[in-house]
């Protein structure tokens, strides 16, 4: 339950998030013309907004990291391509796949077919499960056969390597400063998304568009509402009280068990305690991890006090989600699953008689503000074949197909693209939202997913409504108290975190995560950071630090 006004939301930055020493971001220049080793200078690519669509926004905000609230769907859809079908060559892509294998397009695959007509090419993907796409992409790269298009996650040393072997082409000059114009929708990026994903100040791949914010706490008004506290506990030790009195209650509506909290999520609790980014600048300038700060040592402390009093799941450490039978006052959420789907809080409140769900305004651990560190400005991201870029008609081609499939929300393109034909894969439903009909399903596995453009709204579905004004004012708050990472946009230039990031990320989760439990001590805190950086962390500080200064930061 939200207990502010809009007008004092609205308001200035939080403490917090102004108070944070972060420092400038190499995304947050403000010269265009940028260059590096790998050519000669070029202008950042110009951006231009996509149409503007045929409903008002519900909430609109100028924060750094808010995007405005949409309750209503599109009605109209506007064209976003407005050239000729290309030249009926071929176009291949290496692309990323969760579920079931697309039909063959020989098969009678009809939206592959009505894809190929569309694009004017024969789309021909070579189709990835997630769970060995490293491993492909390897022997892709080693084969020396790299398809003409190639989803590339940079975070990856697999993926990373490619595009410093040089498999990948430079597109600085193509898409320098207004030449991009010629691909509206490859043009419809700002140009802190295209300067974030720049490699040695060149860029190589075509970035999506993402959230700065994703995830957000909800709280069960029914069971808070009950505690001494109330909905709207103002520090961690208000906060702790109620997570004690909500499990002190031991069973919700119907008779579910219930904890405080029935899962452990870090972030959360990192923004309680204003932890900040894992990699920060101190007030002389120098760069330290997280576990370094005394506010990371706090919030172990309390942790662990938490957990000894029973206010967690016993199974809250669990990898498995089968696992989580209880309630919970609190719980962890991606903003996809509750606000823009159809379920969300309205299938969490079916589910459960009684229980009664809203969106939570984390408080900061000392009664301040709560420290929300944002996302990265950019996603997935997209490749071209240094190979097939070398012969400007068919990079040309390639790039239009890639700007087809990069459409945004609003547009002809993009309704196709992810919904099918109207009919045999979806029909409008009574709020003139596309839903799936249910059949033909496995057609529609040959969507590309890496190239996300437009404007990045949160839009809420209409089920969604009632909780549109508790949505807006909490998101819009973490906005105002959340800060960039001082490393945005230089993650990969450290080559022992690219190959040793995971490992380390491993070692730190299996620290926290046991203090929290009583397995280890918040007293062996500096312990651990000595043996973290003797397995790599030393190192990593030191190639960002010079990342930073290179940078010019």
């Amino acid at each position: 339950m939200v207990e502010f006004s809009r007008r004092k939301l609205l308001g200035a930055v939080g403490a917090a998030a102004a108070a944070a020493t972060v420092g400038t971001t190499a995304a947050g220049c403000s010269d265009n013309r940028v260059g590096g080793a790998a050519g000669g200078d070029y202008d950042i690519p110009t951006f231009q907004a996509a149409p503007e669509l045929d409903v008002q926004p519900y909430f609109t905000s100028e924060t750094p990291g808010m995007e405005n609230v949409y309750t209503e769907p599109v009605k109209t859809f506007f064209k976003s391509v407005d050239r000729e079908p290309g030249s009926g060559g071929t176009v291949t892509t290496f692309q990323l796949t969760w579920g079931d294998p697309s039909m063959p397009l020989d098969d009678g695959n009809q939206y592959w077919a009505e894809l190929n007509e569309r694009l004017g090419v024969s789309f021909e993907p070579q189709f990835v499960p997630q769970p060995t796409f490293d491993q492909k992409f390897a022997t892709m790269l080693a084969s020396g056969e790299v398809p003409d298009l190639v989803f590339v996650n940079d975070q990856s040393a697999v993926n990373l390597q490619g595009i410093r072997d040089g498999a990948f082409a430079d597109l600085s000059e193509t898409l320098s400063g207004d030449n991009i114009l010629k691909w509206p929708n490859l043009a419809a990026r700002r140009e802190e998304i295209w300067k974030a994903s720049l490699k040695d100040g060149r860029i190589y791949q075509i970035p999506s568009v993402v959230w700065a914010l994703t995830n957000l706490p909800v709280v069960r008004t029914d069971l808070v509402g009950q505690t001494s506290v109330g909905l709207a506990p103002t520090d961690a030790d208000q906060l702790l009280t109620v997570l004690k009195e909500v499990t002190a209650l031991g069973t919700g509506p119907g008779g579910q068990k219930v904890y405080g909290m029935n899962k452990y999520e870090p972030i959360m609790w990192r923004r309680l305690f204003k932890v900040g980014p894992d990699w920060q600048l101190n007030d002389d300038g120098d760069l330290v991890h997280a576990t370094e700060t005394e506010n990371y040592k706090e919030m172990l402390t309390w942790l662990a006090q938490a957990w000894s009093e029973g206010v967690f799941d016993p199974v809250a450490m669990t990898t498995n989600p089968a696992d989580i039978v209880s309630g919970a006052a609190f719980t962890w959420e991606a903003v996809g699953g509750m606000f823009t789907s159809p379920d969300g809080l309205v299938l969490k409140e079916r589910d459960l008689p009684g229980a009664t769900f809203d969106y939570f305004n984390l408080p900061g651990f000392d009664g301040s503000q709560q420290l929300v560190v944002r996302n990265i400005p950019y996603g997935r991201s997209t490749c071209i074949s240094a190979a097939a870029a070398e012969d400007e008609d068919r990079l040309t081609e390639i790039l239009n197909v890639l700007d087809y499939l990069s459409a945004p929300y609003g547009s002809e393109e993009a309704l196709f693209i992810g919904s099918g034909i109207e009919g045999r894969h979806y029909n409008f439903d009574e709020n003139g939202i596309p839903v799936s009909t249910g059949e033909h399903a496995t057609e529609l596995g040959v969507q590309y997913v890496a190239v996300v453009s437009g404007d990045n709204s949160y839009r809420g579905h209409p089920n969604q409504a009632p909780w549109a004004e508790s949505f807006s004012q909490v998101l819009e708050s973490m906005a105002q108290n959340s800060i960039d990472r001082p490393l945005t946009g230089l993650e990969g230039a450290s080559d022992t975190f690219v190959a040793k990031g995971a490992q380390l990320q491993t070692l730190w989760d299996d620290f926290e995560r046991g203090v929290v439990t009583g397995r280890e001590s918040v007293d062996d805190l500096q312990s651990f950071v000595d043996n973290y950086k003797s397995q790599g962390g030393t190192q990593v500080k030191d190639e960002y630090t010079q990342a930073l200064k290179d940078a010019g930061e």
